[in-house]
């Protein structure tokens, strides 16, 4: 009875050793890869547009408020002025400034969104070619690099498999040094 205890154990450690074994894990970068895919270049492209578009409107709402600032103060100023006159100029500004803030959180809402929008189907793009690689090489898991603490370099890294399947090459080191 102790044999075949110990027949058994040593059945499933031989057992767990050879699926373990035959389990095979990828590493990749993700981060390098989706910078070097073409959607995504064009994707930084349309939101440095609209940044620009958002840009001009908010310069030309803040030189507004500039000259209404500076025409309250000289107004505040002024002893000739009167109160009624100097509210309704204070109000102004306090309405401008308000529209600025709006302006400003939308703006922000709109080009989350817009990124939201186009990052989408970049990263189904990425995720299918992940996929494809990981089941046409045997990969078990394919894990990204940025959440390792440690991995063997150069061993099985499938970051240019990836790249290959969508058609991109790595993009240049920045100048620098890194």
């Amino acid at each position: 009875m102790k044999k075949t205890i110990l027949g058994v154990i040593a059945a499933i450690f031989t057992f767990s050793g050879t699926v373990s074994a035959q389990q095979k894990i990828g590493h990749i970068n993700t981060a390098s890869i989706i910078q070097a895919m073409p959607e995504t270049k064009q994707m930084n492209t349309d939101l440095e547009k609209k940044q620009d578009e958002y840009a001009k409107v908010y310069q030309g709402m803040m030189a507004e408020y500039e000259k209404k600032s500076k025409e309250l103060q000289a107004l505040a100023n002024d002893k000739s002025a009167s109160d009624p006159i100097i509210d309704v100029k204070y109000q102004e500004v306090m309405d401008l400034q308000k529209r600025i803030g709006d302006f400003e959180t939308k703006m922000e809402s709109d080009l989350q969104k817009l990124q939201g929008d186009k990052l989408k189907p970049i990263q189904e793009k990425y995720t299918k070619a992940v996929k494809e690689v990981a089941t046409a090489n045997g990969f078990a898991y394919i894990l990204d690099v940025s959440s390792l603490v440690y991995f063997p370099e150069g061993s099985n890294d499938v970051t240019d498999l990836v790249m290959k399947k969508l058609g991109v090459t790595a993009a240049p080191a920045p100048a620098g040094g890194k």
